[in-house]
């Protein structure tokens, strides 16, 4: 049985590597980057490759420029790569997507919030970037709700996985790292992320294009920990000794590093569950899966 066709962008990255390897047997993939020779800032170039695979069922959009200190050095910078490839090129993929009526896989981030929050943001809470890389996020959702009416946004947070990809590790790498290597190590106790088990995402792309499900959701992890905790549960998990972890303070750091960050970053994903039926993990459970998957090391 032919595989059905997925366009994608950002697929030799962290998140996207993974879902390439978890749903090969479903999907054939068609990368589009700069190896493959194509630049998704330039239109022309991103209109080829749609024109040249019209079979395809749809795209899956995951590049992006996510290091958020570069971003920070390139604040209203509109000829800056930060917005060139998290704006420009959304628009190019989301006007490429619409000219060929083809459903669109958006991946979008928590950082559109403002982290004020104490409780669980949802779907319905009103963005309000507070830096320039949530900043251009937005701006690329928006781009894509303009241009289609057939794509899923989803917002991504903290990504973990099995898999360490060359050139940039999760946080549960770096912190399995300090830990083997018994660094010392001061984390933040006072703020909050939602860890996201990569493999739970493979899924809910596997669902979105098969179904062609519309809308934007929150696919994110089941658990609110503080980073401090999160390398604690590792530990934990993973067997090893956590003396060396300590507890920091995210305000006190502000005083030293005033560049403006996020303290509260509890995502609910209640929205994804009611309407695709998938539960996604805790982070017991994610850490559990991955401690099996490297070998039980």
């Amino acid at each position: 049985m032919k595989k059905a066709k997925i366009l994608g962008t950002g697929l030799s990255g962290l998140v996207g590597s993974r879902i390439v390897k978890l749903l090969a047997d479903d999907f054939e993939f068609v990368n589009l980057d700069l190896k493959s020779g194509v630049d998704i800032t330039n239109f022309d170039q991103v209109f080829d490759v749609f024109k040249d695979h019209q079979d395809a069922v749809g795209v899956i959009h995951l590049a992006a420029v996510t290091d958020v200190s570069r971003a920070d050095r390139e604040r209203d910078n509109k000829q800056g790569l930060v917005y060139k490839v998290n704006v420009a090129g959304t628009k190019n993929i989301a006007k490429a997507a619409g000219h060929f009526k083809k459903y669109l896989f958006h991946v979008s981030t928590d950082f559109v919030f403002d982290g004020r929050k104490k409780t669980p943001y949802t779907e319905e809470d009103q963005p309000n970037p507070i830096e320039w890389y949530g900043q251009t996020k937005l701006w690329a959702e928006e781009a894509v709700a303009k241009e289609l009416d057939n794509y899923f946004i989803g917002r991504l947070a903290f990504p973990i996985n099995a898999d360490e990809p060359s050139g940039r590790q999760d946080f549960l790498h770096k912190v399995l790292s300090w830990l083997r290597n018994q660094e010392e190590r001061s984390l933040f106790k006072d703020t909050i992320v939602t860890p996201t088990f990569i493999d739970d995402i493979a899924q809910v792309v596997k669902r979105a294009v098969n179904y062609q499900i519309v809308g934007l959701y929150h696919m994110t992890g089941s658990t609110y920990i503080s980073p401090y905790n999160f390398a604690r549960r590792a530990a934990k998990i993973f067997g090893f000794d956590d003396a060396n972890i300590t507890a920091g303070s995210f305000k006190a750091y502000l005083k030293i590093d005033p560049r403006p960050r996020q303290q509260y970053l509890a995502i609910s994903n209640q929205k994804l569950e009611s309407y695709l039926g998938f539960k996604m993990s805790s982070l017991d459970i994610a850490l559990k899966m991955i401690k099996w998957q490297m070998g039980g090391i």
